[in-house]
C-alpha cells in the first residue's frame, strides 16, 4: 500500500519539477489579483474549504504598506474552487507571489497529497511556496487573525521563516521540499506548525514545533525544544540557543550557537546496522545568571562538557520519542543507510518503520566555546547575609 502511494507521489513530484520553470504573460498584470497566501480546511460532506488571501494595494494604513482581503469558498476539488473564486474577486488570480500554504491538522491527517495535487500541477503556481500546518482548529483562522494591520499576513509569515535560522524552533519547508521528502526512501516528512498567540490583546502569528508525517499523512507534533534537536540530527541547525540551567538553576548560562556540523555514520555491529552520530558545535556564552567560572581555561572546559552532556541527552530523548511515539525516521537515518550501505538497505526498506523503532543509535557531541560576547567576567552582586 505504501509503495503504491509512493509511486503516485513520485508522479506528482515529476509534475512539480516540470512546471516549476513555467512563465506567465505579464501583459495583463493590471487585470489580476495577486494571491499572498492560501488556507485549506475540511468542510461538511467531505468538501474542501479554500481561503485565499489577496493583496489589496489600496487597503494599507499608509503608502508604504498594502492591505489584504480574504475570499473563502467551498467545493469538492481545489481546481473547481479556484475557478469560482474568479467570479468572487472579479479578476483572474496571480499565484506566482503566493508565500504560504497552510493546511489544517484535519486535512493533513487525511492526506496532504490530495489537496496539494492541483498546486503542483498548475503551470501558474510556484513550488517555492512555504507549507505549514495550523496549530489552531482551522487554517482559515490563521489568515483571518487580528494581526493583519498593514501588509498581508502571508508576507509576515515569510519574514518569520526567513529569520528562523536564528531560533531553530521549527523547520522551514517549501512545497518542493515536502513533496521530495515524501518520495525519498528512509526519511519521514516534517512541516512547521503555526499558532495564534495573544500579545497584550493582539493576535500574532507564532511558528514553532513541527508536524510528523507518515508519507503524506500527519501523525502528530513535536514541540520547539524537540524540533531544535531534530534539526541538529538532520544537520539542518544553523543557530539558536542552548540553555544550561536557568534563573534559579545553576549554572544559569545561555550559549548561542554559531555553527553546527552533524555527521551520521551507519556501521555494522554484531551483524546489525547501527547509527553513530557526531556533532561539532561552535558556541559563545551570551548570558550568565549565576556565579560561574567560564572565563578561565578550566572553567570554559567544564561549561563545554556540560553543554555536550546536555545536547547528547536531548538528542537521545528526541530519537527515542520518534521511535516509540511515531515510528517515523524524521532524522533521515534510513536515507543515509540507503546511500552508504545499499546492500543492507535492501533488507531493511520493506519494513523500515518497524526497523527504525528498534534501531540502536549512539550520539557524541563536541562543543567549542569561541568567545564570551562583550563581557569577560560575569556581573557580581554582593548579597546581604542577613
Amino acid at each position: 500500500m505504501k509503495q503504491c502511494r509512493r509511486i503516485t507521489l513520485w508522479i506528482m513530484c515529476l509534475t512539480l519539477l516540470s512546471s516549476s520553470t513555467g512563465c506567465w504573460n505579464y501583459g495583463e498584470v493590471d487585470k489580476l489579483s495577486t494571491v499572498a497566501g492560501i488556507a485549506i480546511d475540511k468542510g461538511e460532506d467531505d468538501k474542501i474549504v479554500l481561503t485565499v488571501e489577496l493583496v489589496d494595494p489600496t487597503g494599507g494604513n499608509d503608502s508604504m504598506h498594502t492591505g489584504s482581503q480574504l475570499i473563502t469558498l467551498t467545493g469538492y476539488t481545489i481546481f473547481d474552487i479556484v475557478r469560482r473564486i474568479i467570479t468572487e474577486s472579479g479578476t483572474k488570480l496571480y499565484w506566482a507571489h503566493a508565500k504560504s500554504l497552510i493546511m489544517s491538522e484535519e486535512i493533513a491527517r487525511s492526506g496532504a497529497a490530495k489537496v496539494i495535487d492541483w498546486y503542483i500541477r498548475d503551470t501558474e503556481t510556484r513550488s517555492d511556496i512555504h507549507v505549514l500546518i495550523s496549530g489552531e482548529k482551522t487554517a482559515k483562522e490563521i489568515l483571518d487573525s487580528k494581526e493583519k494591520v498593514s501588509d498581508p499576513l502571508s508576507y509576515r509569515i515569510e519574514d518569520i521563516l526567513k529569520n528562523e535560522k536564528n531560533v531553530s524552533a521549527s523547520p522551514v519547508m517549501e512545497l518542493w521540499d515536502f513533496v521530495d521528502t515524501i518520495n525519498t526512501p528512509g526519511i519521514s516528512s516534517i512541516l512547521p506548525v503555526i499558532y495564534l498567540k495573544d500579545n497584550n490583546g493582539r493576535e500574532t502569528a507564532s511558528i514553532n514545533g513541527l508536524a510528523v508525517f507518515d508519507m503524506d499523512r500527519m501523525l502528530g507534533k513535536m514541540d520547539y525544544l524537540q524540533t531544535k534537536y531534530v534539526l541538529m540530527l538532520r544537520n539542518e541547525l544553523e543557530g539558536g540557543v542552548v540553555a544550561l540551567g536557568g534563573y534559579d538553576r545553576p549554572p544559569g548560562i545561555s550559549l548561542e550557537i554559531f555553527s553546527n556540523k552533524t555527521k551520521v555514520k551507519p556501521v555494522i555491529v554484531d551483524g546489525e546496522v547501527q547509527i553513530q552520530v557526531q556533532t561539532h558545535t561552535v558556541m559563545a556564552v551570551d548570558e550568565v545568571l549565576q556565579k560561574v567560572d567560564f572565563y578561565t581555561e578550566k572553567g570554559r572546559v567544564e561549561v563545554e562538557e556540560l553543554a555536550e552532556d546536555t545536547m547528547e541527552a536531548e538528542m537521545m530523548k528526541v530519537i527515542q520519542y520518534a521511535q516509540q511515539k511515531y515510528k517515523q525516521d524524521v532524522f533521515g537515518f534510513g536515507r543515509i543507510i540507503h546511500e552508504r550501505m545499499p546492500k543492507q538497505w535492501k533488507g531493511l526498506e520493506a519494513d523500515w518503520d518497524e526497523r527504525f523503532s528498534q534501531l540502536k543509535v549512539t550520539v557524541e557531541s563536541k562543543v567549542i566555546i569561541k568567545n564570551t560576547a562583550s563581557s569577560i567576567k560575569p556581573i557580581l552582586i554582593e548579597e546581604d547575609d542577613k
